[in-house]
C-alpha cells in the first residue's frame, strides 16, 4: 500500500491522502454545505413561509366551501323529494331534528330566540309611534 492510497484518521474519520480523493471529498462537503445553507435560508424566509401558509389555508377553505355547497344541494334535493312524497312526515322530521339540535347545543338557539324577540319588540314599538 502506497502513501497516496492510504488514509489517515482524524477524530475517528478516515481522511483520504490521495489528492484526487481529497478533491472529491471537498466537492461532496461543499455540495452538502450548499444544501444545508439553502435549507436554512428557506426556513429563515418568514415572508414566503407565511404566504405559503395563507395560500394553503385559502385553498383548504375554498375546497371545504365547495364541499359544503355540494352537500347543501344534495340535502335540498333530498328534502324536496321527501316533502313531495310525505309532506306531514317531512315537516315532523324537520321539527324533530330542530328540537334535537336545540337540546344538544342550546346556546345558538337561545341567542337566535333572543334576537328574534328583540326584533319583534322593536317592530312593535315602531308600530305604536
Amino acid at each position: 500500500m502506497t502513501a497516496t492510497n492510504s488514509t489517515s484518521t482524524h477524530n475517528g474519520h478516515g481522511t483520504p491522502v490521495d489528492p484526487e480523493a481529497l478533491r472529491q471529498e471537498i466537492a461532496r462537503t461543499r455540495a452538502s454545505l450548499g444544501e444545508t445553507v439553502e435549507a436554512l435560508a428557506a426556513k429563515a424566509d418568514v415572508k414566503t413561509r407565511a404566504q405559503d401558509a395563507v395560500h394553503n389555508t385559502v385553498a383548504t377553505a375554498k375546497l371545504r366551501m365547495r364541499e359544503g355547497v355540494e352537500q347543501m344541494a344534495v340535502n335540498a334535493t333530498y328534502a324536496r323529494r321527501e316533502l313531495r312524497m310525505h309532506p306531514r312526515q317531512a315537516v315532523g322530521n324537520s321539527l324533530r331534528r330542530m328540537l334535537d339540535s336545540a337540546r344538544e347545543r342550546p346556546a345558538p338557539w337561545i341567542v337566535a330566540s333572543g334576537l328574534f324577540l328583540l326584533a319583534a319588540l322593536i317592530s312593535y314599538r315602531k308600530g305604536q309611534q
